[in-house]
């Protein structure tokens, strides 16, 4: 089915992100209302997640439309709380709204964060909503097991990277419809980058509270030093101002690098290839505009020679032959016979 051209509104997308962080919230009702998606009700956790499942019915009205944002007990190491997806249309509910609800969940789902529901089901009666759903959901499918080891790890990431959908905004990038905002002390370090108080900004992701924050800041002069302060085994963001000799000249270039090392989790490479541009983005704002960006993957890479030749790569020589038409078959060059009169 054709998705609508509903949308959450970014309340609710902001209110979903604070009960993900908080984990107080048990349950969200939401409703399409004036062709936006938004939430009516919400109930916090007072039991166990069986305990308070049964509440989600009282949402449930007769002829009408809803989703339900069900909070689970398990969590999940990279994106805390798990949830259910419930997509609710009352028998006997208008052909119009049956029909907006069925071309809008995917819309729903993707703006708050595929990766977050581990299940989405629908149904046209409450009682049809039982906690035998989410058993039935959290048992691992032998043939998705199979699959999965048979997976190159890239073939690993783009699957990863299918669930992890970026809407942009003008001035930000949203991961989840949520902000990876730059934490005080590195937006503070970017600005001694412009002033040249240091030359080096180096930048992690903090995960649990889907933020970019300062991982060190100091100054380095050789391509050497930089790879002795990376790190071998988690991703990280590299601004890195270059100061070299280039034909008796020296230069300078502001470079960015993004390191992924093979061997990090495949969820951290995921998310930084996602959030890098939100990091650019926010760099920009306070005057860190690199010329040039650069991935490395294997640090052993990273050597001056390398890094020279991607600034001022060398220009290969080509000795382009001419094509000389052969003389014809016979003495000398050709000449002229007149025709006799």
């Amino acid at each position: 089915m054709t998705m609508s051209g509903i949308f959450c509104t970014q309340d609710l997308i902001q209110e979903f992100g604070n009960a993900r962080k908080e984990g107080i919230v048990r349950a969200f009702k939401l409703e399409i209302i004036e062709e936006q998606i938004v939430s009516t009700a919400k109930f916090d956790v007072e039991g166990d997640e069986v305990e308070d499942f049964e509440k989600i019915k009282d949402f449930m009205e007769p002829k009408k439309g809803c989703y339900v944002l069900y909070r689970l007990d398990s969590q999940n190491k990279q994106f805390g709380f798990e949830w259910a997806f419930f997509s609710y249309v009352g028998e006997g509910s208008k052909v119009k709204d049956r029909m907006l609800y069925a071309s809008s969940k995917d819309n729903c789902r993707k703006k708050l964060g595929y990766t977050y529901f581990i299940t989405n089901l629908y149904g046209t009666d409450a009682d049809e909503f039982t906690f035998e759903m989410i058993k039935e959901a959290r048992k691992p499918s032998s043939s998705k097991q199979e699959t999965l080891q048979l997976l190159t790890e890239n073939e690993k990431i783009q699957r990863e990277e299918k669930f992890m959908e970026v809407a942009q905004g003008t001035q930000t990038e949203y991961v989840h419809g949520v902000a990876f905002p730059c934490s005080t002390d590195l937006m503070e370090k970017f600005k001694n980058l412009v002033s040249g108080q240091v030359n080096l900004v180096q930048v992690a992701l903090n995960i649990q509270n889907e933020s970019l924050e300062l991982d060190s800041a100091e100054t380095i002069e050789s391509v050497d030093n930089v790879v002795r302060n990376l790190n071998n085994d988690h991703p990280r963001y590299v601004f890195w101002n270059y100061k070299y000799i280039k034909d008796n000249e020296s230069k300078n270039t502001l470079i960015f690098f993004y390191v992924c090392p093979d061997i990090a989790p495949i969820k951290e490479k995921m998310l930084y290839s996602t959030v890098k541009s939100a990091a650019l983005t926010q760099a920009k704002q306070v005057g860190v505009d690199p010329e040039k960006k650069l991935e490395v993957r294997d640090l052993n890479d990273l050597t001056e020679e390398w890094l020279k030749n991607e600034l001022h790569p060398v220009k290969k020589e080509t000795n382009v032959r001419r094509f000389t038409k052969p003389k014809r078959a016979g003495r000398g060059s050709r000449r002229l016979i007149r025709s006799k009169k």
